[in-house]
């Protein structure tokens, strides 16, 4: 929980068990009879074929999914979401805050 949702930080952890709980809810809610009825609208044998793929990572086989969002998680935001969030606000306050003279990311020297 503290990996997914960032260490360091207080709030880190919080985010991390509320998106494991669910994406655990939501992921192991799923059957064999909704997935049917999900890819109800192409050929039955291929349909019968997804089905046989999703439900490896959903019902349960819900922890596949979670592992590979662990993952995902690990590779591309090593600090977890909270990382995430941090670069996604820079990036937004990059953008927004235009600086006439460009020097909006320069150090002034100590008098």
């Amino acid at each position: 929980m503290t990996i997914l949702g960032g260490a360091g930080t207080l709030i880190g952890p919080v985010l991390g068990a509320g998106i494991i709980k669910y994406f655990e809810n939501i992921f192991s809610s799923f059957n064999d009879q909704i997935l049917q009825n999900a890819v109800a609208f192409l050929p039955d044998g291929l349909a019968d074929v997804l089905v046989a793929i999703m439900g490896l990572f959903v019902g349960e086989g819900w922890h596949l999914t979670l592992g590979a969002v662990f993952m995902l998680i690990v590779i591309f935001l090593p600090g977890g979401m909270m990382e995430g969030f941090r670069r996604l606000r820079a990036r937004l306050t990059r953008r927004s805050g235009s600086d006439p003279d460009g020097d909006a990311g320069k150090t002034q020297p100590a008098e």
